[in-house]
């Protein structure tokens, strides 16, 4: 038999049997938003490796092989000054069929959250008709309130960290309560929060009037009259 004979053969009965069909391949996209704002920079790790980083638009695509509905854990690093996901990402694979050609290759779509590490905490405090009462902020006068009695301030904070706030009376040693404390408990976002704080004045007290102390003076008795009475 010639090779020629045989090769064809070969391929003949390699064709028969059916050799094993690659497993598929399912794209995904991934969407990292801050917010309501696509975020850049977001790595994407799926089993220990690095696969790459978000576009300007926050997008990352990927294929991955693996089996119709089995789950892919897919963990996303987040860039400095956002905090990453407390856990991976279970995306399923599924099979997807794209009736919009724009949208065909883009497979399984997911979003991750990257909320900011910091939020901006606007604070108004009122002290209604009480004008230029320093506001103390760690243990520093940071702003006074105007003649309507109102101070504006605003502070970079962590999620949900309270911001601790005291107004101080010593200059006005009659209002009441003294050296108030403020605590304004901040959220997830970005917010402004108003804090009213109202004072009574106390009068001064009087200052004692001096105890007076009786005198005891000598009675004066008259002299004897001779040969008569007083």
């Amino acid at each position: 038999m010639s090779p020629r004979r045989r090769a064809l053969i070969a391929l003949a009965v390699a064709a028969g049997c059916g050799a094993p069909a690659p497993p598929p391949l399912y794209p995904i996209t991934l969407r990292v938003m801050s917010d309501d704002h696509p975020l850049p920079g977001a790595t994407v790790v799926i089993a220990n490796r690095e696969l790459g980083a978000t576009d300007a638009q926050g997008r990352f695509r990927m294929e991955t092989v693996g089996t119709e509905g089995a789950p892919v854990e897919v963990l996303v690093r987040c860039p400095a000054g956002f905090r990453s996901p407390p856990m991976p990402l279970q995306v399923v694979l599924r099979s997807t069929v794209a009736l919009d050609q724009s949208q065909r290759g883009q497979g399984i779509e997911t979003t991750a959250q990257c909320p900011p590490s910091q939020r901006i905490a606007a604070v108004i405090v009122r002290t209604p008709g009480r004008p230029n009462l320093p506001i103390v902020y760690d243990n520093h006068e940071i702003t006074r309130t105007d003649l309507q009695g109102v101070a504006h301030m605003i502070f970079r904070v962590g999620a949900g960290d309270p911001l601790r706030l005291r107004i101080d009376t010593h200059e006005q040693p009659l209002l009441r309560p003294a050296n108030p404390e403020l605590v304004v408990l901040t959220t997830d976002s970005d917010n402004v929060y108003v804090s009213a704080q109202n004072f009574e004045e106390f009068a001064a007290p009087r200052a004692p009037r001096p105890r007076v102390v009786p005198v005891n003076r000598p009675i004066r008795i008259p002299a004897r009259r001779p040969g008569g009475f007083f």
